[in-house]
């Protein structure tokens, strides 16, 4: 059982405040998913303006269209009116995040492991009345957190999340389950966009926990520290053990699950084998999975893409479209 603790503020609507008829935006970051998202954006210029995009390392010449830079400061400082982190965890996202807020700038994210470990960030953007949304951190294409906030929204009591939150865990759960090794799994999710180039975030349940602590903010309103939740990793498992299961009607799949008791919010990351006809088992490749639970006997299944550029940049974008409905601008 984790260790949870109250947040001291209530997850509502925000009130709206007033931009320019075109939103100016800052993307963090242009790897896989922000890619996605400037390709979108592009076809989404008379709402919004590339102000600049940020990146680690500097822009070889030939794309003059937009201001490439490699200074967070030198970025905030084009006056942007929404930023957009695709950024991994690192230093330099936290503290793009916290400036974000600090000035009262829109904040779209798909970094799970900051928002998680900052719960201060968005507390603060919601009390100033700035947008702060990530529906991208929780399962990529599949609106997971817009689930729990619409049951929420509709009088529902949410007792129990569980499901399948790690498309790359998945993805490599399923070639091993052919008797591929670890090392070229692991090698072949990195060739098809699904795992960074250190994976064990995904593989040891760290990156499932902070989406569990995203969804437990969500559903009840609390802050777990997901660095307490305790997590089962893939190299806990032989390839042995996951062919015998494979031979007895089972499946291992990375399970994170929230549950809702007397004694308050239990969460875990565990490598479980469910009988191959569960609907959480017949997840195949990056899919993810999530059944949400009710206390009026209400329960929703969620499946669909969990990882790649599509899904997690499309959802990005579906936040963008949010926020220009709530500004005015569309």
């Amino acid at each position: 059982m984790s260790l949870v603790a109250a947040l001291d503020y209530p997850l509502h609507t925000m009130p709206a405040t007033a931009l320019t008829p075109r939103l100016r935006v800052v993307l963090l970051g242009c790897g896989t998913v922000n890619a996605g998202v400037l390709a979108g954006l592009e076809a989404m210029e008379a709402q919004v303006e590339i102000a600049a995009i940020v990146t680690r390392k500097p822009r070889r010449r030939g794309d003059e269209r937009y201001a490439w830079l490699t200074d967070l400061a030198a970025a905030f400082d084009t006056g942007p009116d929404l930023v957009i982190d695709g950024l991994p965890d690192c230093a330099a996202a936290e503290k793009a995040l916290a400036l974000a807020v600090e000035r009262g700038i829109h904040v779209i994210s798909a970094n799970k492991a900051v928002i998680a470990r900052r719960p201060d960030l968005e507390a603060r953007a919601r009390r100033a009345g700035t947008g702060f949304a990530y529906s991208a951190a929780v399962g990529g294409g599949v609106p997971v957190l817009e689930t729990v906030a619409r049951l929420k929204a509709a009088g529902e009591t949410i007792t129990r999340v569980r499901g399948v939150l790690n498309g790359t865990s998945n993805f490599v759960l399923g070639l091993l389950e052919n008797g591929i090794g670890f090392d070229d799994a692991i090698t072949a999710a990195q060739a098809a966009g699904f795992a960074e180039e250190d994976p064990s975030a995904d593989l040891d349940g760290l990156d499932a926990a902070a989406k569990l602590a995203l969804i437990a903010r969500t559903a009840f309103d609390i802050a777990p520290d997901a660095h307490t939740i305790p997590a089962d990793s893939l190299f806990d498992l032989s390839v042995g053990q996951i062919l015998g299961a494979r031979e007895h009607g089972l499946r291992y799949r990375q399970l994170a699950e929230l549950v809702a008791g007397e004694d308050g919010v239990s969460a875990s990351v565990r490598l479980i084998a469910l009988p191959e006809d569960h609907p959480l088992a017949r997840v195949e490749n990056e899919e993810n999975a999530v059944e949400i639970r009710c206390a009026s006997g209400t329960t929703i299944v969620l499946n669909g893409k969990g990882a790649g550029q599509a899904p997690t940049a499309g959802s990005v974008l579906s936040d963008v479209r949010a926020l220009l409905d709530r500004v005015g601008t569309r």
